[in-house]
């Protein structure tokens, strides 16, 4: 009979571990990352929040060949209500394909998370190249892509559209300069929007060529509560939408209206566009705001269930007891939540209440508004004998708007 595969020995990782991450990462994923892609990320890596896999025949050898890697991002993560949390962001996780389905990926993550509770994480989030993966996890979606195209020509504004003005157009080191403050204000506004660091705006705004897809380099455009950045593909007469980011609505129509009247472009072509963005009313035909993909965007794992769903706000008075099935890291349990629109609390119980049974991968999209507790119900993550209290959690989870993260990881 073969033998069960012995168990990786995992290891932090040091500083002069990064190029080897790189290349296991780029094998995993079809890249060949370039020394300046390499050093453009080291403001972004702290070894210490990566684990590492190797061969057990090769020990913890600082040199053995790198079989596994997971690593994350310190986030803060708004919830609805405006409330934040300390959030890791799961990030460059890759096994290397010789050594698939040896339990290297399992043993990663579950360090990692040990890691994440002993730390006091309420929750985890990461974005997934592939959906089948992450759910035995716990993780569950929690936003989306909506890629869109307009035919600049036909994306006429309706007669008493708003059309504040405002905006300016500036070059790159003014948007270094006025764009984290902007992104900041619009951060409080939305669930789900992850913070970013200064060393992450500096890497945001490097708009190296090789990363440009053929496009042009950025232009920038700003208003007193949003900005837009965009590239002009020639070829294509097409304006790609890099990033939009609008406070208000006000800036939200100022900031369109100059992208549907720019010059020589066909098309406006936005690859990360909200579910619920108001363009298509601005709009005399809303159909020009054609929805091209729909994909899932940041997904995302409750760890503490008490402190998380005791930070958001609800919209409406909620008081349940919710039992939670969490068989990878059994942190589930029975947890009474009291809530409404100016508060909650959450706390451990041993039985009492009408109840909702719960996969923790439901809790997540739950948690940030992104999914109805109905929807859930009806795909089997969710179920309660008493209708009232489905209602009831169904009505008060909903969030003001559609929960949107802003920043890839």
């Amino acid at each position: 009979m073969p033998h069960a595969p012995a168990s990786p020995v995992l290891r932090r990782a040091t500083a002069d571990d990064l190029r080897a991450i790189t290349t296991t990462d780029g094998r995993g994923f079809g890249v060949h990352y370039s020394d300046t892609d390499i050093e453009d990320f080291r403001p972004l890596f702290d070894p210490d929040r990566y684990l590492l896999a190797q061969d057990p025949a090769d020990g913890a050898k600082q040199d053995g060949p790198i079989l596994g890697v997971t690593g994350s991002f310190p986030f803060e993560v708004t919830l609805p209500g405006g409330a934040t949390l300390p959030a890791p962001g799961v990030t460059w996780v890759t096994v290397a394909v010789t050594h698939r389905r040896r339990g290297i990926l399992r043993a990663l993550m579950t360090e990692q998370h040990r890691g994440f509770v002993a730390d006091g994480s309420a929750v985890s989030l990461l974005t997934a190249s592939e959906g089948a993966i992450y759910g035995r996890f716990g993780y569950g979606i929690t936003t989306q892509h909506r890629a869109v195209e307009i035919t600049r020509r036909r994306a006429t504004f309706r007669p008493g559209a708003p059309d504040p003005g405002g905006v300016r157009e500036i070059d790159g080191n003014e948007a270094r300069l006025l764009f984290p403050d902007i992104h900041r204000r619009w951060t409080a506004l939305v669930p789900g929007a992850l913070s970013r660091s200064e060393a992450w705006w500096d890497n945001h705004m490097l708009d190296r060529e090789s990363r440009r897809g053929g496009g042009t380099a950025l232009f920038h455009l700003v208003h007193a509560d949003g900005y837009a950045s965009y590239r002009i593909e020639h070829g294509e007469r097409t304006c790609r939408v890099v990033e939009l980011v609008s406070v208000t609505a006000e800036a939200h129509a100022a900031l369109w209206r100059v992208l549907l009247a720019l010059d020589l472009v066909e098309t406006v072509a936005v690859w990360s566009h909200p579910l619920d963005d108001p363009l298509g009313y601005l709009l005399a035909d809303p159909r020009q705001v054609r929805t091209t993909r729909l994909r899932d965007g940041m997904w995302a794992r409750v760890l503490d269930v008490p402190a998380a769903l005791s930070a958001r706000r609800y919209r409406t008075e909620v008081d349940v007891v919710l039992d939670v099935h969490d068989p990878f890291l059994d942190l589930g349990g029975r947890f009474r939540l009291r809530g409404g629109p100016d508060g909650a609390e959450c706390e451990r119980v041993a039985a009492g209440g009408p109840s909702v049974a719960m996969d923790i991968a439901g809790l997540g999209p739950l948690l940030f508004g992104g999914e109805r507790a109905a929807t859930l119900a009806r795909g089997g993550l969710l179920e309660s004998d008493d209708p009232a209290a489905l209602r009831g959690v169904d009505a008060a989870f909903l969030a003001d708007r559609l929960p949107q993260h802003g920043t890839e990881f």
